[in-house]
């Protein structure tokens, strides 16, 4: 294969992981807005604000942690990894929503400081190779 070839194959393969990955963003926008509604409707705005704004700011959390692991995907310890890191994501907050008596929206930013540690555990756990 020579170098142009390679290039052009490696440019096709990025554009279409682009591609996927902003449908795949589209989806679950879509997704998480129509949910959003329905919570909305049945059980109040602060119902909306607490359980789609996790549904939406883990999405992203999640979103970030997966593009920084590209050489890990095909590995089956990433996936372990990544599903005990969500459910440990997801059962903390859920801990806290449950008992907190008032939760802005904005408070999810604290999601932020989630990521280090992430991928601190990816990197241990998982081997690349």
């Amino acid at each position: 294969m020579t170098s142009s070839t390679h290039r052009s194959g490696r440019f096709l393969v990025r554009a279409r992981n682009f591609l996927l990955w902003a449908l795949l963003s589209v989806a679950v926008f879509l997704a998480l807005f129509k949910i959003g509604s329905v919570v909305e409707d049945r059980w109040g705005h602060d119902a909306f604000i607490r359980w789609c704004g996790l549904g939406g700011f883990t999405i992203i959390l999640f979103w970030f942690f997966v593009g920084k692991s590209e050489k890990f995907l095909r590995r089956r310890q990433y996936w372990v990894v990544t599903a005990v890191l969500l459910t440990a994501h997801l059962a903390a907050f859920a801990i806290v929503l449950a008992l907190a008596k008032e939760w802005k929206l904005m408070w999810f930013m604290v999601m932020v400081f989630e990521l280090p540690p992430m991928l601190f555990f990816r990197d241990r756990f998982v081997n690349p190779y």
